[in-house]
């Protein structure tokens, strides 16, 4: 079992770990995230009784490129009430389980055939509560990083057994003294392996996100121009899928926020989305990272309303999806790339164990219906 396999290794790594809180950090953003690769996608959702957390139970889902056949993967045997965080490459992913109870540190298992199997692994401290906080890259020999609920970035290579310090938000302000680094929001890694790393920006309207080279950290981030210029930013997500590095940003000024997309193609200057209103008192409920750069959020207002937006990579414009169904939760995009002409998303609707996959017609007008599932919950085991 996963579970005896991680305590076993706990006891000799908690120890030197760096403190985790009891519970996960307060995310920034939503843990309803999906993510695509070449190789299929991955979409996170709770389930259960979400109004108690011993009873919410987060669930993995995979599909394969091409479909829209949804399969449950989570991966066994740890008590996953404090949420689950993928990090995913062409063939393989990483997931960490998040603090919860009695759990101090993140557990995570690595499968390579889809989920299928899983094998144990351990980060010896607590993952920060983000979408993007786990960054994998499979590629020989393999590499991780992982953001911390002590607001520090690790990185491990081979088959992940040693973590070791790779940077922290003060490690980074000095590097880009004008965006005024506030704390760690997503990690990825480049094709090269180099990390990359985004902050969020206190002033100046400057999206941070940093990589090292040559053994020295430097900003490749940009500065927000237009309503957004001087703006507190945050990133929400960030991808990197072949040459492409996707961006999600929630810039706030003067008491509005929107949201920006931001893509870059290996070192060349970025293409900026027009940024999308969130509204007074609007949140982002969901978010939707395709292989190519694709983006889909779903966005609730303070009365409960939930309206969908998707936009194509590269692209300037914001989308409206149509009416979501009742109880959507998630949105997933395509193993294969959007284009603006043959949308292709599904949205997943949770009510208590009943699992509901609708997919977005070609026409892009109407959601149908293309799987139900029961899946099985063990309520009160996590009492």
């Amino acid at each position: 079992m996963l579970s005896v396999v991680v305590c076993a290794l706990a006891f000799g790594l908690l120890a030197d770990a760096p403190a985790a809180s009891a519970g996960a950090a307060v995310a920034r953003s939503p843990m309803e995230s999906a993510v695509s690769t070449s190789g299929g996608s991955w979409v996170i959702l709770p389930m259960g009784d979400l109004s108690d957390q011993k009873n919410t139970f987060w669930e993995l889902f995979h599909a394969t490129p091409g479909t829209s056949d949804w399969s449950l993967v989570t991966p066994p045997g740890v008590a996953d009430n404090g949420g689950l965080v993928a990090g995913a490459s062409a063939g393989s992913v990483v997931v960490a389980i998040l603090p919860s109870g009695l759990l101090r540190f993140s557990p995570l298992a690595l499968s390579s055939d889809g989920g299928k199997s899983w094998g144990p692994l351990l980060l010896p401290a607590g993952l920060a509560a983000l979408p993007d906080a786990l960054a994998y890259g499979a590629a020989s020999p393999g590499a991780a990083i992982a953001l911390t609920t002590g607001g520090r970035a690790l990185s491990a290579t081979g088959n992940l057994s040693s973590w070791s310090r790779l940077v922290s938000a003060a490690g980074l302000a000095p590097v880009s003294p004008s965006c005024g680094v506030t704390a760690l929001d997503a990690a990825a890694i480049l094709p090269t392996g180099a990390p990359v790393i985004a902050t969020g920006c206190r002033r100046g309207g400057q999206v941070g996100v940093f990589t090292r080279s040559t053994g020295s950290w430097q900003s490749i981030g940009l500065t927000l121009g237009g309503s957004l210029r001087g703006s507190t930013t945050t990133v929400l997500r960030l991808e990197v899928t072949g040459s492409t590095t996707t961006v999600l940003v929630s810039a706030r000024r003067a008491g509005h926020r929107a949201l920006v997309v931001l893509w870059r193609t290996g070192s060349a200057p970025w293409t900026e989305s027009a940024p999308l209103a969130l509204g007074a008192g609007g949140s982002v409920l969901s978010s939707s990272v395709s292989a190519g750069g694709a983006l889909a959020v779903i966005l609730g207002s303070p009365r409960g309303g939930r309206v969908a937006f998707d936009i194509a990579s590269g692209g300037r414009l914001w989308a409206p999806l149509p009416r979501l169904p009742h109880r959507t939760t998630a949105l997933a995009l395509p193993a294969t790339p959007m284009t603006l002409n043959a949308e292709e998303v599904d949205a997943f609707t949770v009510d208590g164990g009943s699992l509901g996959v609708f997919a977005l017609t070609p026409s892009g007008t109407t959601w149908v219906r293309v799987q139900s599932s029961e899946i099985p919950l063990s309520y009160g085991s996590s009492g």
